[in-house]
């Protein structure tokens, strides 16, 4: 692995330093991030929710909030549609949570991964509309690539609006009211990455502010920051830029969530055995979130959607529960499936610039492709799809690599596909059986095209280069100042060149990890390295180490600690 470190302006990153009071390595990490201004980076150190804008901003947004008002006004029958990932999910609590303060009733519905697919669908829609009388649908986190479904509903007398913030293939339906910050023209706008547990939020914000204009007393009472810790929880787990709003979100979502998250996020804090006195992103991402999805994966979506509705904290506790349960068999699956899609991709793929693992079984679960594709993406430095037999269709997800767009690359396959969709990095799609092995052959050709049959050598990006001297909790005061981390705000990843190691690694916990420490001049700083015990250095040679440096919290102590990326024989 190639290791690249940001070359920043001097001049920069020292009147950043000067005017604001800050060390120049947080000044060189902050215009790492493409900051260059003292206002830019003071908005970004100290984000505040008066730095939202003006939800009406975004396209579709006023059509969307009157719509509803009308359907609030006339008591009609709304059916929300979500998606059954934490962002989906988290975007249908937020708008039924608000509704129903608002006096309204809504239903919900939450697709079925195996038997209904994603999104739109009819299979869906028809579950949801035999609830009720439905006047209005409103989708959440789908809806955008819906054109069939929004004529279906139309044919239906029900009105359609859709909030999402997928990018469109082709034609938009003209028969919605679409609230997608990608159909509008790039200028920058601070709310043009929002997910739609953010967009759910600016949709609730517009609501409550056009009820209180018109003089509802409900509206009065509502607090829209009620509504940002799921709409922070959303942001974070579903993996956009958090920047801008996204970084206003996400950043005070984790404090609401810390200090006033509902029953529902308290039970699954406790199954997660996080503290949710200090939460942060990575509490997020690797705990909270793989449980939610886990419903989802394991096609009952709606225990997420039930636990973060309920009221009673003896029944949270069991939801919270079998929801533990679910992951729990989610990580079986998953390991299993993992170890079958990579003997598929050294033994048939290890010569290609990408790969198509496929198969069928117990442990070929749709709901977990994704994951095995972006273990397999990152581990094999190329881009993945893992498909999942049902019937007489593959269903699965693709993961990409910097440099690859998978969303171009299946555009020149679409004539294979039943369906498809998703982001540069990240999608989803369907085939018929009998189209597969031509499917293979088309997906690897195209990603040759846009790649000239070299894919770009895997690269670990350094923040800094340290001294030994350096490794205190003062610089990892001014790394946490960066925080919330995620996509285009990464944690920093520093580099120490030439050290030598203050005794032998050795091998902790299963096997697989190993421990090792740095002498900073005063103290040994320990560090640990995951999944790396099969390649440990020496202690008798000088090495160039590249970790993150973060806070240990262990029995109510905190101490410095290495989290190793990657290491090399210095010179």
């Amino acid at each position: 692995m190639r290791w690249i470190e940001d070359q920043q302006e001097n001049e920069v990153v020292e009147s950043l330093s000067k005017k604001l009071n800050l060390s120049i390595l947080l000044s060189k990490f902050i215009v790492s991030t493409g900051i260059k201004t003292p206002e830019e980076a003071q908005s970004f150190l100290d984000p505040k929710l008066a730095h939202f804008t003006d939800p009406f901003e975004i396209k579709g947004m006023t059509q969307a909030v009157e719509r509803i008002c009308q359907a609030l006004s006339l008591k009609e029958n709304i059916l929300l549609v979500g998606d059954y990932d934490v962002d989906g999910i988290t975007s249908t609590v937020i708008i039924k949570k608000n509704l129903t303060e608002l006096g309204s009733a809504p239903l919900h519905v939450i697709p079925k991964r195996k038997t209904e697919g994603y999104g739109l669908s009819e299979k869906v829609l028809d579950r949801g509309l035999k609830m009720g009388d439905i006047n209005l649908v409103i989708a959440l986190d789908c809806g955008t690539n819906s054109r069939n479904e929004a004529r279906y509903l139309e044919q239906k007398g029900i009105d359609l609006i859709v909030v999402d913030h997928h990018q469109s293939k082709e034609k938009l339906p003209t028969n919605a009211i679409l609230v997608n910050p990608h159909l509008c023209k790039d200028h920058g706008e601070p709310w043009r990455f929002l997910c739609t547990a953010g967009l759910a939020f600016k949709l609730i914000h517009g609501l409550i502010k056009k009820l209180r204009q018109d003089g509802n007393k409900v509206a009065l009472e509502l607090n829209p920051k009620e509504s940002i810790g799921l709409s922070g929880l959303g942001t974070i787990a579903d993996l956009v830029p958090l920047k801008n709003e996204n970084r206003i979100l996400a950043n005070f979502g984790l404090k609401y969530l810390s200090q006033r998250s509902g029953i529902g996020v308290q039970a699954i804090l406790r199954e997660s055995k996080v503290e949710n006195t200090s939460l942060v992103g990575e509490d997020v991402a690797f705990k909270i979130a793989p449980r939610i999805n886990a419903c989802g994966r394991l096609d009952d979506p709606d225990l997420a959607v039930s636990l973060l509705l309920e009221t009673d904290p003896s029944n949270c506790l069991e939801l919270a529960k079998k929801m533990n349960a679910y992951n729990e068999e989610r990580k079986s699956i998953e390991s299993k499936l993992s170890e079958e899609a990579l003997n598929q991709a050294n033994n048939f793929f290890s010569e290609c610039t990408a790969v198509v693992a496929c198969g069928e079984g117990d442990e070929w679960n749709p709901g977990v492709v994704g994951i095995v594709a972006g273990k397999l993406a990152h581990s094999l430095g190329k881009p993945c799809i893992v498909l999942a037999k049902s019937e007489n269709e593959y269903k699965g997800s693709g993961r990409g690599v910097s440099g690859v767009n998978l969303m171009n690359i299946l555009n020149q396959c679409k004539e294979l596909l039943l369906h498809w969709g998703g982001h540069p990095a990240a999608v989803g799609l369907s085939l018929k059986e009998e189209n597969l092995e031509e499917f293979k052959k088309s997906f690897i050709q195209s990603v040759d095209k846009e790649t000239s049959g070299r894919l770009p050598e895997p690269t670990l990006k350094i923040a800094a280069t340290i001294k030994e001297n350096e490794l205190q909790g003062s610089l990892i005061d001014d790394l946490d100042k960066l925080a919330p981390f995620g996509q285009e705000n990464p944690e920093p990843i520093l580099a120490l060149r030439n050290v030598s190691l203050a005794y032998e690694p050795k091998k902790v916990g299963s096997g697989n990890h190993f421990q090792f420490s740095v002498f900073n001049g005063t103290r040994n700083i320990s560090g640990i390295a995951w999944n790396m015990s099969e390649n440990m250095p020496s202690s008798t040679t000088q090495l160039d180490l590249a970790f993150k440096l973060r806070w240990n919290h262990w029995n109510g102590r905190k101490n410095p600690q290495m989290v190793l990326e990657d290491w090399k024989v210095s010179g």
